[in-house]
C-alpha cells in the first residue's frame, strides 16, 4: 500500500497501527533469535566433534596403561558424544525448518499491517480510499496464514523426531554416567573441554 495515503491521517489514528507494526517487529525478533539459535548449534556439534576426539585419545591412553575400565568409559563416552552430535544434526535441521516458518510468520505479520493500513485509509476515507479493495488484503493474510499453519502441522512431526535421537542421546548419556559414577555422562562433565581430567 502505498505510505503516502497514510500521510492525511492524524497521528492518533496512526497509533492504531501499533500492533501491527510491533507484530512485524516481534516475528523478526523471533527469526533473529533462530538464526543465533542455529549458529550455537553449528559450534556444539564442533565441540562435541572435539570430544569424541578426546575420548578417542583418553582410551588410547587407558588402553596403554592397561586400565581397561577407563578405556571401556571412554568407549561409551565416545559413543554418547557421537550421538549428541547425531541430535544435534537434527536440532540444526529443525531449526533451519523452523527458520523457514519464521519466514512465512514474518509475511503473515506484514500482510496483517497492510491490512490495518488498507481498513485505516478506508475509515479516515483520505483521497485515494476508493480505490482500496479490504478483500484482496484480507485474501492476502488469509493465504498467507494457511501456509503459515500449514508449515506448523509439518515442524510439530520434526520435532518429535528429533525428540526421539535426544532421548536416545540421553538414555545413554545416563548409562555412562551410572557406569561412571557420575565422573563421566553427567551434563556438567559432558559441558567440559576436559572431561577426561576430571575422573
Amino acid at each position: 500500500m502505498d505510505r503516502d495515503l497514510l500521510a492525511e491521517i492524524t497521528i492518533e489514528n496512526k497509533l492504531l497501527l501499533f500492533d501491527a507494526e510491533n507484530d512485524v517487529s516481534i516475528a523478526i525478533d523471533e527469526r533473529e533469535r533462530l538464526s543465533r539459535e542455529i549458529h550455537q548449534t553449528k559450534l556444539d556439534i564442533v565441540d562435541a566433534e572435539l570430544q569424541v576426539d578426546e575420548a578417542e585419545e583418553d582410551g588410547d591412553r587407558a588402553a596403554e596403561k592397561g586400565d581397561e575400565k577407563r578405556a571401556q568409559l571412554s568407549v561409551m563416552a565416545g559413543e554418547v558424544f557421537l550421538l549428541k552430535i547425531d541430535y544435534l544434526h537434527e536440532q540444526l535441521g529443525f531449526l533451519r525448518a523452523k527458520l523457514a516458518a519464521q519466514d512465512e510468520l514474518i509475511m503473515v505479520a506484514k500482510a496483517k499491517y497492510e491490512l490495518a493500513k488498507a481498513k485505516l485509509v478506508k475509515r479516515n476515507n483520505v483521497r485515494g480510499a476508493q480505490d482500496i479493495e479490504l478483500a484482496d488484503y484480507e485474501g492476502q493474510v488469509d493465504e498467507y496464514i494457511g501456509g503459515a499453519k500449514e508449515t506448523r502441522l509439518d515442524l510439530a512431526e520434526i520435532e518429535k523426531e528429533v525428540e526421539l535421537v535426544k532421548n536416545q542421546w540421553l538414555q545413554t548419556r545416563d548409562k555412562l554416567m551410572a557406569s561412571s559414577g557420575g565422573g563421566l555422562g553427567s551434563p556438567w562433565a559432558e559441558d567440559s573441554a576436559l572431561w577426561g581430567g576430571s575422573w
